[in-house]
């Protein structure tokens, strides 16, 4: 009797010519072979990027308090009545536009009369948070300089945005530098003497 049904004996032949086909079939191991690896692969090419903006970054952040900071070393920042906020906009204007002259930058200007007396430094996160600096924005800067052969310890703290969403967290999980509010915390530091100026 016919039903329109596949014999039972053939069946399984036809199965075992459909394995041996697609066993011969090599067409899509390369596609196979690549899902398997490109997880991983931009993994590791968007951290290489990411690792290489941090260090320019840290380099622009650097720059910016030691071009500043000169200002303070020769007195011209003392005798042009510079503030507190006029001596942050200055780090911004030395460091470039990839430094955000926003509330993600802390500026710290300390003084004393050793380099012993600057310790301890001010840390950038407290409560986990940016520490504010000391002082008020219009404060004069000699406030916190002080005169001059003065030793002056200045130190930026920066809250760097990585990325954007799923990847900001995972740079935040493997990221050498502590984190504030989502966000990996830069910090560059200038140590140095007054000269006499007056």
């Amino acid at each position: 009797m016919r039903y329109g049904f596949a014999q039972p004996a053939r069946l399984p032949v036809r199965m075992r010519a459909l394995l041996r086909r697609l066993r011969r079939d090599r067409r899509g191991v390369t596609t196979i072979e690549f899902a398997m690896i490109a997880a991983p692969f931009f993994f590791i090419v968007l951290a290489i990027m990411t690792i290489g903006m941090q260090f320019l970054v840290m380099h622009l952040l650097e720059k910016g308090v030691a071009d500043a900071s000169r200002q303070i070393r020769t007195g011209e920042a003392q005798t042009a009545g510079l503030t507190l906020g006029n001596f942050r906009q200055l780090v911004c204007d030395s460091a470039g536009s990839l430094i955000a002259c926003d509330d993600h930058l802390v500026v710290h200007v300390l003084s004393a009369n050793t380099f012993v007396d600057l310790t301890p430094a001010p840390t950038c996160v407290t409560n986990g948070a940016l520490t504010p600096p000391p002082g008020q924005s219009g404060d004069p800067l000699a406030s916190a300089t002080g005169q001059e052969n003065m030793k002056v310890l200045v130190t930026a703290c920066y809250n760097w945005e990585a990325g954007i969403g799923l990847w900001q967290v995972l740079w935040n999980l493997v990221s050498p530098t502590p984190v504030v509010q989502g966000m990996t915390v830069l910090s560059a530091a200038s140590v140095f003497q007054t000269e006499p100026y007056k």
